[in-house]
């Protein structure tokens, strides 16, 4: 996992104009845990974006996962969510991400995915959700409140299915939350109904 991170920023990892790169990996908590700090350059100039956790899992019972948090919400000017180089981190996220792999990912900054999740819109359905789901992330938890006080700030976890029949399942289940959600709703929103919407006539955003 760690190694499938850095290896993409090794060179640095050019996006539109911006140059993103790694600092040396610092060891987490536990066996198999390492924390790298993930920054943007711009006309010679670096900063800090975010931190990475990297977890290595440890067969046969805990599948590995990464974090993102303390995601700075603009960076060198320009907003970091619904940008391009969230996109691609979160494209980046999947790849390296094997079968039943895990992303969480804070969003105390990004306010209109807090909006969303506070009011009760399906997580794949909100703007953060719904990225992850984009990218192949199928099951999903929110973090909203802390359950054993180790998860940190609020953050929302996507996982990738182990198999086809699990993605199944999992696109069931997120149909199923459209539907009732929608049959609730009164007036849900442009962009949520957009998306909703779009994944009821096609399966996928």
């Amino acid at each position: 996992m760690k190694e499938g991170f850095t290896t993409r920023f090794e060179d640095g990892l050019q996006v539109g104009g911006k140059i993103l790169h790694v600092s040396e990996e610092v060891p987490g908590r536990i066996i198999g845990h390492t924390y790298v700090k993930l920054y943007v350059e711009l006309e010679g100039h670096n900063d800090l974006l975010m931190y990475v956790g990297l977890y290595e899992g440890r067969p046969p019972y805990y599948l590995p996962w990464i974090e993102l948090f303390e995601i700075e919400p603009t960076i060198h000017g320009e907003p970091f969510f619904g940008s391009t180089l969230e996109d691609i981190l979160i494209e980046i996220c999947s790849d390296i991400s094997p079968p039943g792999g895990r992303l969480f990912v804070e969003y105390t900054q990004d306010r209109e995915s807090i909006r969303q999740l506070t009011e009760g819109v399906p997580p794949p359905f909100s703007r953060l959700g719904s990225l992850m789901l984009k990218h192949g992330f199928t099951w999903f938890k929110d973090w909203y409140f802390a359950e054993g006080f180790n998860e940190g700030s609020q953050k929302l976890q996507g996982e990738k299915p182990l198999d086809e029949i699990k993605k199944k399942e999992h696109l069931e289940r997120i149909r199923a939350s459209a539907i009732e959600y929608m049959d609730n709703e009164k007036y849900p929103t442009q962009e949520v109904l957009a998306r909703i919407e779009r994944f009821l006539d096609t399966g996928h955003l």
